[in-house]
């Protein structure tokens, strides 16, 4: 009972007391022996020695906070009163926060117990949580695969999990740029797949790249040499052939638009190749890649609403992701595991709950979600 109270007072101003010790309480129950395995009690002597321990009770009470506030955005407080006290709600919450709970050493057991920037602990709600878990189950099938085709998915997965923990400390802005920087590899990767043989020419330009921003500041002889022989001679700027000569080396590339030298020379070429989910998914990222170029030149300085950063990171990090995550197993000829098959699921779940939930957004819509959470 004193735990209760101390874990009600400890979160009174992110959901009604009663609401979270009753689905604590279930949650522990259903969970039985298991609690044990998830959250080993004993201390080794490395935690002895740091401190280092998990309390189940207080985590479980942040992922049930994270589910909660994932499926009240926008709701009123009426709304809200009500699915709490609607038993079907409280066993959806339940099973939900079981998944949760499940996922716990590879997502929530490297959260830290405190935030930075106080608000939202963003990181608890489902599409972040499990977004996270991915990039951990990725490095963990990574780390055990002797076929490597591609390189750049763990520089991919890197970003992404840096992208997470910013958003875990309300360092919404900060990570704009790095999802422009992700979006960016990404796309450049889809082409590499496609046309594995560009690989070599890529190499070669990003040394140039290296060599002309990080030595000299001068263009190299060889790249000189190989811009005076571009194939679309009316495209003039030398940064962008820096960052995009090496498609030239791609025969089935044919965009000849000022854009052929440039990220959205590539998403247009991918779409002429792509099945309809795919040419959604880059029209998609096509458009937040837009988006970031504010908070990258220092144009947006703040989100007035953080909710809609939210929205916005999620959005470019499922499609970045989620696909990278599949795309590597189809390349080293690996079947999915029933578990990360659940964890897809689960995602795809939630993500589409916060994509319906991102077109609604309006102001009007932002301050009630705020105004319901004073």
């Amino acid at each position: 009972m004193l735990n209760n109270d101390i874990i009600k007072n400890i979160f009174h101003s992110k959901i009604n007391g009663s609401f979270l010790i009753k689905i604590k309480n279930q949650v522990i129950k259903k969970l039985g022996p298991e609690l044990l395995k998830i959250f080993p009690f004993s201390l080794n002597e490395s935690q002895l020695v740091t401190g280092v321990n998990w309390t189940p009770e207080y985590d479980i009470c942040r992922m049930i906070i994270g589910v909660h506030r994932h499926h009240s955005i926008f709701l009123t407080k009426e709304e809200i009163r009500n699915n709490q006290r609607d038993p079907e709600y409280q066993n959806q919450v339940i099973n939900e926060v079981l998944e949760k709970v499940r996922l716990h050493q590879h997502a929530n057991a490297f959260f830290h117990k405190s935030q930075i920037i106080c608000g939202d602990e963003f990181l608890y709600f489902p599409v972040p949580y499990e977004l996270f878990a991915l990039c951990n189950r990725f490095f963990g099938v990574f780390a055990q695969s002797t076929v490597h085709p591609y390189s750049y998915f763990p520089v991919i997965m890197r970003s992404a999990i840096s992208i997470l923990l910013l958003l875990e400390n309300n360092l919404l802005n900060d990570a704009y740029p790095l999802c422009r920087g992700m979006i960016e590899l990404y796309i450049r990767s889809l082409i590499m797949i496609k046309h594995p043989k560009a690989l070599e020419s890529y190499e070669q330009f990003r040394q140039f790249e290296i060599e002309q921003s990080c030595c000299s500041q001068k263009y190299p002889d060889a790249f000189l040499e190989l811009y005076e022989r571009r194939k679309l001679p009316s495209a003039k700027s030398k940064v962008n052939y820096l960052h995009y000569g090496w498609l030239d080396n791609i025969d089935a590339y044919n965009i000849t638009t000022q854009g052929r030298y440039s990220l959205y020379g590539i998403i247009e070429h991918l779409q002429s190749l792509s099945d309809n989910e795919m040419v959604e998914s880059l029209d998609t990222l096509e458009f937040f890649y837009k988006e970031c170029h504010g908070f990258v030149h220092g144009s947006v300085v703040c989100a007035t609403y953080p909710l809609l950063p939210y929205f916005e990171i999620n959005e470019m990090l499922y499609h970045v992701v989620r696909n990278v995550f599949v795309q590597f197993h189809r390349d080293i000829q690996k079947e999915i595991s029933p578990e990360d098959k659940e964890l897809l699921q689960c995602l795809d779940r939630d993500f589409e709950k916060l994509h319906m939930q991102y077109g609604k957004r309006t102001t009007d819509n932002f301050e009630l979600y705020y105004e319901v959470w004073k």
